[in-house]
């Protein structure tokens, strides 16, 4: 499963192997400190995901191009204090990389105004702390955007459970529930809505799991088990493809025919 760089292996799953699953992971890693205690175990995550006019990012998804990319801005809490985070996530063969930089959400609302061309230019006035990798990363993002001609499409929101290892995020598992979709409406919204879920959302196979297992380097061999004990069969699997077709963006119009679902194995 691979000698080198970040690797994502994706799998959908039903809630009763899933907690199955967690017990398993005990065993080996410990749940995140990020994840909140309720009926569903995890933290809100939004996404606020950018695309060119003809949806070239998913398009690139949905073909199955294994060198692609996607931007975004990411959320964790509803606090206006807390930062956003930009972000670069590129797929180079089956290995993932992913640059992210902080920002303030007073910029974010700006830049949803003004456009990303005036990221480079634009001051954040916020007590963030912006290193030289977070400036390279937001100069990235702005040029990316730029040439894409991307602006804020949608809304992917869900619960996310995650568990990591002693060494931190070199070794991740990561199951997310109750993914949504929700349409940018151009509101200039920022803030991340209790539990993380937006006005209006559009519900993405509710009765599913996705499953993530995350690693540098080689698979584990207690990862590899676990996949041969719970009879996992490793699927692409699209969060971002599944909401585009979810909210109805014009597909058709771009000689696309409509995603095939998730099915639960």
């Amino acid at each position: 499963m691979g000698d080198g760089g970040r690797y994502e292996l994706k799998y959908v799953i039903e809630e009763t192997r899933a907690r199955a699953i967690t017990g398993f992971l005990r065993g080996y890693l410990r749940p995140s400190t990020y994840n909140r205690p309720g009926p569903i175990p995890g933290e809100p995550v939004v996404s606020l995901y950018f695309d060119s006019p003809d949806l070239l990012f998913y398009r690139q998804a949905f073909a199955g191009i294994r060198n692609r990319m996607k931007l975004r801005v990411r959320y964790y809490d509803n606090d206006w204090d807390h930062p956003a985070f930009l972000e670069v996530k590129r797929r180079v063969s089956d290995v993932i990389c992913k640059d992210r930089a902080m920002i303030s959400r007073e910029v974010v609302q700006q830049l949803l105004r003004d456009g990303w061309p005036s990221l480079l230019h634009r001051s954040d006035h916020s007590a963030l702390v912006c290193t030289k990798k977070q400036a390279a990363v937001r100069q990235q993002f702005s040029y990316l955007s730029s040439i894409a001609q991307a602006r804020a499409v949608l809304y992917t929101t869900y619960i996310r459970e995650a568990f990591v290892g002693a060494e931190g995020e070199s070794l991740r598992v990561t199951m997310d529930r109750q993914i949504r979709a929700t349409l940018y409406e151009g509101d200039d919204r920022v803030e991340v809505p209790s539990r993380g879920v937006p006005p209006n959302p559009r519900s993405i196979r509710p009765d599913s799991v996705v499953l993530e297992l995350k690693f540098n380097g080689g698979c584990p061999q207690w990862m590899q088990r676990m996949v041969r004990v719970f009879n996992l069969y490793r699927r692409s699997v699209s969060k971002y493809c599944e909401c585009v077709e979810a909210i109805g963006l014009p597909l058709r119009r771009h000689g696309l025919a409509e995603p095939q679902r998730w099915t639960v194995a």
